[in-house]
């Protein structure tokens, strides 16, 4: 879980994480060892999965926020919401 946590905060702070991640998320992953489920749900920006299963919710939103994730659809998948 540290790693995921480092990798949320690097590509909020970093921009060439950010930029990595947009180009090659799996190269990313990778660096970090970041695998299983923590990896799927990075993957496919499941920050529900990940909020509930313990991942610090300041660094999923502002994750979120540099990845260009509109907030509201944000705020709707962490409640549960359909799209």
């Amino acid at each position: 879980m540290y790693e995921l946590h480092q990798l949320l905060w690097d590509i909020r702070r970093h921009p060439e994480v950010k930029q990595r991640y947009q180009s090659s998320a799996d190269d990313v992953l990778d660096d970090y060892g970041i695998h299983g489920d923590f990896r799927d749900w990075m993957k496919s920006l499941d920050f529900k999965s990940m909020y509930e299963h313990g991942i610090n919710p300041y660094l999923l939103y502002f994750c979120a926020i540099q990845l260009q994730v509109d907030r509201a659809a944000y705020y709707s998948q962490i409640r549960g919401e359909t799209q």
